[in-house]
C-alpha cells in the first residue's frame, strides 16, 4: 500500500512541476502550481494513475504554455485553480485558436447547407410528398454536381438537364427535381 502511495505522490509531484513550468509560477516551490494540481486531483478522482487525471494535466499544461492570456489570469488570481480545472478545451484555447474553430465551424455549416434561404425562389408548382403542401421554394442546381452519385461514362442522365433543389416551406423536406 505504501508503494502505491509513494508512486502516486511521485506522479503528482511531476505533474505539479510540469504545471509550474507551464504557468511560469514565480514562487520557488511552485505554490500556485501545487494548488492547481490539488484542484485537478480533487476534480478528476483520487488516483494519480487514472488516465483521465493524467490526460487532463497534460492538456492543462499545454494550454497554459500556449495561452498567455489564460496564464496571466491564473497568475493574477483572476481565475482560481478550481475554476481553471473546470474549463472546457474551448475555454482553454487561445483567441487565435477560437477564431480558427469558429471559421472551421462556419465552413462546415456552409458545406452542410447547400444553399441559403435568400437564394431560394418561392413557388407553388411542386408538391411535397411528406406533408402534401405546395408552399415550396427552389434553387437552381445548374453547375452543382450531386456528389452522392458517381458520374459514369454513357450514363442515361443528360448533363444538359436542368436540376433544381426544392425545399418545402412547411416541413423543410428537400428533394431534387429535373426540369426539361
Amino acid at each position: 500500500m505504501d508503494e502505491v502511495a509513494a508512486e502516486d505522490q511521485e506522479t503528482r509531484t511531476k505533474i505539479a512541476f510540469n504545471l509550474g513550468e507551464a504557468l511560469e509560477d514565480p514562487s520557488p516551490l511552485f505554490d500556485l502550481a501545487r494548488a492547481v494540481e490539488e484542484a485537478l486531483f480533487a476534480s478528476k478522482g483520487r488516483d494519480a494513475r487514472d488516465p483521465s487525471y493524467r490526460s487532463s494535466a497534460r492538456t492543462l499544461a499545454a494550454n497554459l504554455r500556449r495561452n498567455g492570456t489564460l496564464r496571466k489570469r491564473v497568475l493574477d488570481g483572476e481565475l482560481s485553480p478550481e475554476a481553471l480545472c473546470e474549463l472546457s478545451p474551448d475555454e482553454l484555447a487561445t483567441d487565435d485558436m477560437k477564431r480558427k474553430r469558429e471559421k472551421m465551424e462556419e465552413r462546415s455549416y456552409k458545406r452542410r447547407t447547400r444553399t441559403t434561404s435568400d437564394t431560394l425562389t418561392d413557388t407553388t408548382k411542386y408538391h411535397c410528398k411528406e406533408c402534401d403542401s405546395t408552399d415550396c421554394a427552389y434553387a437552381d442546381l445548374k453547375g452543382h454536381r450531386d456528389i452522392r452519385k458517381n458520374e459514369t461514362w454513357g450514363s442515361n442522365e443528360s448533363a444538359d438537364d436542368a436540376r433544381v433543389m426544392v425545399v418545402c416551406k412547411e416541413c423543410r423536406a428537400e428533394w431534387n427535381e429535373t426540369v426539361l
